[in-house]
C-alpha cells in the first residue's frame, strides 16, 4: 500500500513537473512570436584609413521614381509614405549628433526630386551643402502597409531598403548593408525571429517595422555609431 501510495505521488510530481515545463514552453515560445523573412541580406563594412570629419545624411531616394508607370497608385501611395516616414527617422535618429548634418528642404536645389536616383555626384552636391567628407545614402525598395490590425493582421508589414556610406570625393564605400523582411508569425520562422526587428507579441505596422529594421542596420555601422 505504501509503496502505491510512493508511486501515486511521483506519477503526481512528474504530471505537475511536466505542466510547468510545458507552461515556460509556451511563454518562451510566445517571446519569440513574432519574425522577419529576410529574402536577401548582406552586411559589409570597409575600415580604410579614412578620418571622416562629419557624416552628410541624403535625403532617401526610391529605388522606382514615384511617377513611374510601372508602379500602381498604391504602391506610390505607400512608398511615398515610407520615404516620408524613412527620412523623419534619419533626422531625429542624429539630432543630437555634433558629427552628422541632416539636410533640410530648403538645401535642395530648384527643381531637384528629393527622390532622384542615388549618384556620386548627387552624394558630392550633398557633401558640399554641408560640408562633409562622408555621405550617407538610404533607398527604399519597397513600403507595404499591414492589412488588418495589431492582433489579427491579415497581411504583415513588408519593408526594404538599403544605405550606403560613402567616402567624398571618390565615393568609396566606407560601409553599406541591406534589409529586405516581411513580418512573420511564431511558426512562420523560428529562427530569424529577431534578426533586424526584435521581438514583437503584435504585428507591427510598416513604419514600426522599418523603424527597428533601420535602427539595427545603421547600429553595425561604427562611423554611424556614437561612441560615448
Amino acid at each position: 500500500m505504501g509503496e502505491q501510495m510512493i508511486a501515486k505521488k511521483s506519477s503526481i510530481k512528474g504530471i505537475a513537473l511536466a505542466g510547468i515545463l510545458g507552461i515556460l514552453g509556451i511563454l518562451f515560445l510566445s517571446l519569440l512570436s513574432s519574425g522577419c523573412s529576410n529574402k536577401s541580406l548582406e552586411s559589409t563594412e570597409q575600415l580604410p584609413d579614412f578620418a571622416v570629419s562629419c557624416v552628410a545624411v541624403a535625403p532617401a531616394t526610391s529605388d522606382v521614381p514615384l511617377d513611374s508607370e510601372l508602379l500602381s497608385q498604391i504602391e506610390k501611395k505607400e512608398l511615398d509614405d515610407g520615404l516620408y516616414y524613412l527620412n523623419n527617422f534619419l533626422k531625429k535618429h542624429f539630432l543630437s549628433r555634433h558629427d552628422v548634418r541632416l539636410f533640410s528642404d530648403g538645401q535642395l536645389s530648384d527643381g531637384e526630386d528629393s527622390s532622384a536616383q542615388p549618384s556620386l555626384e548627387r552624394a558630392k552636391k550633398f557633401a558640399n551643402k554641408l560640408s562633409c567628407n562622408a555621405v550617407l545614402e538610404t533607398t527604399l525598395h519597397r513600403y507595404k502597409e499591414r492589412v488588418g490590425g495589431n492582433m489579427t493582421a491579415k497581411e504583415p508589414a513588408s519593408v526594404a531598403f538599403e544605405y550606403r556610406l560613402l567616402a567624398m570625393p571618390d565615393g568609396q564605400v566606407l560601409c553599406q548593408d541591406s534589409f529586405d523582411a516581411a513580418q512573420q508569425s511564431l511558426m512562420g520562422n523560428l529562427l530569424s525571429f529577431r534578426e533586424g526587428t526584435g521581438g514583437s507579441l503584435i504585428w507591427l505596422t510598416a513604419k514600426e517595422f522599418m523603424t527597428k529594421g533601420l535602427r539595427n542596420r545603421l547600429g553595425k555601422c561604427s562611423y554611424l555609431t556614437e561612441h560615448k
